[in-house]
């Protein structure tokens, strides 16, 4: 399999209350040559879970060991 023709990046810190729609949207594009890559800015809720919780491959997450407010 090939790249991807689209990255999609977003990073994200605790947003768990939003994660799941922003995923269902992406994920509902008509365009499925794309690979999107979450940067989780050590979040202290659970974001990272439930974005681990999508089993698809073009989800992919970056989780830094610290939070430095920039990705």
């Amino acid at each position: 399999m090939g790249k991807p023709l689209i990255t999609v990046v977003i990073p994200v810190y605790n947003v768990a209350a939003f994660i799941d729609q922003t995923i269902a949207s992406i994920l509902e594009q008509t365009l499925t040559d794309f690979e999107c890559v979450f940067i989780d800015d050590h979040s202290t809720d659970n974001t990272v879970e439930i974005i681990k919780s999508y089993n698809d491959a073009r989800i992919i997450i970056i989780e830094k060991e610290k939070n430095t407010g920039y990705t």
